[in-house]
């Protein structure tokens, strides 16, 4: 049932006398300029994410941006400092300073207002007990030259990766302030914090395979455990500062804290699942959790410009310092059940253990070059040296050591053909830490080797209209592959291969009909050479193998202050297991909605509802690692925004 929150609502605006547009009017479908990942506040559309480019992560390969400057990220983000992000591959990462493969993440940091008061507060509704409420404001402390935009949320229930599950719920507390001092028109200096407590978060069981079929289906609902609760805390703060030292050289800096820890935390576990829903029951408890990183970056950047064009060096140094402690957990065997009866059974008595500690630096220091010629060419390349050190230390056993120090490179160019289309293409060169092995291995803690990795990728883009733009390339990308090999020792057993061909058509069609419309028609392969040996298929778990995205906006033009929505996501079929015995069927699913823009008592203000899962398809839903997890049913949410 739906319980939209509109008697907070009117009492919180109560104060406020004056309205500036916040957020009524995000919509990521018309502000998109491609269809490759664009969040903005509660919503995001394009083909790519976060948590996954190109079949990878750029997240946990060290590729996220905050404002530009390199950020380590290790809590999450939210909307209380910042205001969406983007995904950067392709043509948008020309001109970009040291790009990286997988494309790289950039958040956009909460922007102060124009020196007023302002206050958003978003009532939101959603299926399966989901009902939160956020204020969000920004207050002038010294005119425009010292303000604080601050925010405070907190939500009942919350949607797993995959999506709103029946049953699943959390209590999540978050507050976040992004204060900004602008002295003079020549320096900005920017500082945030962000502080999310998650408690009371129910554990979603993960299903393995018996490696010979899917897991039957099971009508959709709860079958966790009522004691498996779990508590997590993230918290992010650090600065930013942008001088224009003269009229030539500019200085950018960062410096940020991340951490994510974990108190309470467990794993509910259905493994070898037989067609007929029968597996072996495991339940496992961890004892305290915890990864804190240091980072960030120095660049200054000299502009030389003239009638011809225009000239950029630039110099960086950026790192990062993180300590992380994980495993000692314990696992209970609770013999074999059904995955679909929920059959509850005692909190165990869990044996945890000492954890292990992880510590790892890595440090660079970088030039490169961005340029362009009388509106012919633009390119850019640079060069970067990188010093890696790695200590992984498990409790009984020798520490590992690991140190490398290695460079890598980039370049990319981008040239008009015609007035309305250009041809772009580039090569990027990344550097990666593999982890360590984990205590279950034959190997635990031995450090794995560091990761090279490769990119080449080119295309066109052509500007159908001013306002409407067809991109399309092709790509290839290439990183090591580890796994455990048949004597249960973690190594690297191949190569990664993610290749194929990117489309992208976004912007506006008409004055109220915008389109955001992408395709990735490729795989991701693993290349080696004796993979069958060793129980490794040549396709990446998790990986579909082509997908496509349809997200339309339509404004009705008989009632301007309505329009409708539709979104389709097609993913082609998916490996469920390391050996490829098993694979995920096909799916496209179907999302339906509106917004009306409205006025409440002068505030400018929208409702936003939207029917998810159409269909209700099902599916098992896999992740880059061998488990499933049901994707969410078909729901309805809704939300309530109001500027003040």
């Amino acid at each position: 049932m739906l319980k939209i929150f509109f008697a907070a609502t009117l009492a919180l605006i109560g104060p406020f006398s004056k309205a500036f547009a916040q957020h009524a009017a995000d919509n990521p479908v018309v502000s998109a300029d491609d269809a490759f990942g664009l969040t903005i506040g509660l919503e995001s559309t394009g083909i790519y994410n976060p948590g996954s480019v190109r079949g990878f992560n750029p997240q946990t390969a060290g590729n996220v941006r905050l404002d530009g400057l390199y950020f380590d990220q290790q809590g999450g983000l939210t909307n209380r400092v910042i205001e969406g992000s983007t995904i950067r591959i392709g043509i948008a990462e020309i001109g970009y300073p040291f790009p990286a493969p997988t494309g790289i993440v950039d958040y956009d940091l909460r922007h102060a207002t124009n020196g007023e008061p302002t206050a958003t507060v978003i009532a939101d509704a959603g299926p399966f007990d989901i009902r939160s409420i956020s204020i969000d404001g920004s207050v002038p402390l010294v005119s425009k030259q010292l303000q604080l935009p601050l925010g405070v949320s907190y939500q009942v229930g919350g949607p797993s990766s995959f999506g709103p599950n029946p049953g699943y719920t959390a209590q999540i507390a978050n507050v976040g302030a992004a204060p900004q001092w602008q002295p003079n028109d020549q320096v900005t200096v920017r500082m945030f914090v962000d502080w999310q407590d998650i408690s009371h978060q129910r554990t979603l069981p993960m299903i393995f395979s018996d490696g010979i079929s899917l897991p039957p289906q099971i009508p959709r609902g709860y079958y966790g455990q009522n004691w498996a609760q779990g508590h997590l805390k993230t918290e992010n703060y650090g600065g930013t500062v942008d001088a224009h030292l003269s009229s030539h050289w500019s200085l950018a800096a960062g410096l940020f804290h991340s951490i994510f820890d974990t108190p309470v935390s467990y794993s509910d576990l259905y493994l070898d699942t037989q067609g007929n829903g029968l597996a072996d029951h495991e339940e496992v408890g961890y004892p305290y959790q915890s990864v804190a990183s240091t980072s960030g970056e120095v660049r200054l950047t000299g502009h030389f410009a003239n009638d011809r064009g225009f000239n950029d060096v630039i110099l960086n140094a950026r790192g990062r310092d993180t300590l992380a402690h994980y495993g000692g957990y314990d696992a209970v065997d609770e013999g074999e059940a059904f995955i679909n009866q929920g059959t509850q059974v005692p909190l165990p008595d869990f044996t945890l253990g000492p954890t292990t500690r992880d510590l790892t630096k890595l440090w660079s220091v970088g030039a490169a070059y961005h340029g362009r010629w009388q509106q012919l060419a633009e390119y850019a390349f640079g060069l970067q040296s990188e010093h890696y050190d790695k200590t992984v230390s498990i409790p009984g056993l020798a520490a590992s050591h690991l140190t490398d120090d290695p460079w890598r490179l980039y370049a990319t160019a981008a040239a008009p053909i015609t007035h309305s289309l250009s041809a772009y293409s580039g090569y990027t060169q990344g550097f990666e830490d593999s982890g360590a092995a984990p205590a279950t291995a034959a190997n635990p803690g031995a450090i794995l080797p560091t990761t090279r990795t490769w990119q080449v990728d080119s295309g066109l883009r052509y500007r159908i209209t001013p306002k409407l733009s067809l991109i399309t390339g092709v790509f290839e990308l290439n990183k090591p592959y580890f796994n455990f090999d048949t004597q249960n020792v973690d190594r690297a057993l191949g190569v990664q291969r993610a290749s194929g061909v990117e489309v992208s058509i976004a912007g506006q069609i008409t004055d109220t009909l915008n389109v955001n419309m992408g395709a990735v028609i490729g795989e991701v392969h693993i290349l080696g050479p004796a993979l069958l040996a060793e129980g490794v298929g040549t396709d990446a778990v998790g990986q579909p193998h082509n997908q496509f995205l349809l997200n339309i906006d339509y404004g009705i033009p008989s009632l301007p202050a309505l329009s409708v929505d539709l979104g389709v996501y097609h993913f082609g079929t998916v490996a469920g297991t390391v050996d490829n015995a098993v694979y995920v069927p096909s799916v496209t699913t179907v999302n339906l909605g509106s917004r009306y823009q409205f006025r409440l008592f002068g505030a400018s203000s929208s409702l936003r509802l939207q029917l998810q899962n159409l269909t209700n398809a099902y599916l098992w839903n896999v992740g880059l690692n061998p488990g499933f997890v049901q994707f969410a049913p078909r729901s309805v949410i809704a939300y309530v925004t109001v500027d003040v």
